[in-house]
């Protein structure tokens, strides 16, 4: 069994992790991570692996998580990370010729590509009728993949004032999507 945790401790107080306090930890994050998990990965089965390795390896390791939340966020993401590489990997792996012969032609139909291409501009039409700040800081994080900390330095503003204006963002684009839906099927 692991030892040494702040994840939760026994009621003698010893930092040992004992089944009581990794299920207590389990049963208060789960949720929460899963959601996030399913938002990373956009697949329920897969997230919910994900959750399994991350609390494998916490119960495993005994790790000592000093601040619990920032740690298992920061472990899903990264065990996303690694599950879309993986998936990425397996794409180009090819063994034999015979599985050649399974692939399918995904392109698009000429049709396709101009309905895609529409939605992309009605997108970005809603996204560029956001304040100005909220709109860059929108770009930051989901076209140039900057992280919450990287914008806050970058903007010299707070992580928390990052996480707000991406939520409100996303607040008024699904207002706007589902305003406009005739525009996104």
């Amino acid at each position: 069994m692991p030892q040494n945790t702040i994840a939760g401790l026994n009621a003698d107080n010893n930092k040992k992790f004992d089944e009581k306090t990794f299920e207590d930890l389990y049963r208060r994050m789960y949720p929460t991570l899963k959601k996030y998990a399913i938002y990373l990965v956009k697949d329920v089965e897969d997230a919910q692996l994900i959750l399994n390795d991350v609390f494998i390896s916490i119960w495993k390791n005994g790790t000592i998580l000093n601040n619990e939340k920032a740690y298992l966020f920061r472990a899903v993401k990264n065990a996303a990370t690694n599950y879309h590489k993986a998936a990425k990997a397996n794409l180009w792996y090819m063994d034999s010729e015979e599985e050649f012969s399974e692939i399918i032609d995904v392109k698009e139909t000429p049709s396709q590509a101009f309905q895609n291409k529409d939605r992309n501009r009605v997108l970005y039409t809603l996204i560029d009728q956001m304040p100005e700040r909220r709109r860059l800081i929108f770009y930051m994080y989901r076209i140039d993949g900057f992280s919450y900390r990287e914008i806050a330095v970058l903007l010299d503003i707070s992580v928390r004032t990052v996480e707000d204006h991406l939520v409100k963002g996303f607040q008024f684009l699904q207002q706007k999507v589902l305003e406009n839906k005739s525009e996104f099927r």
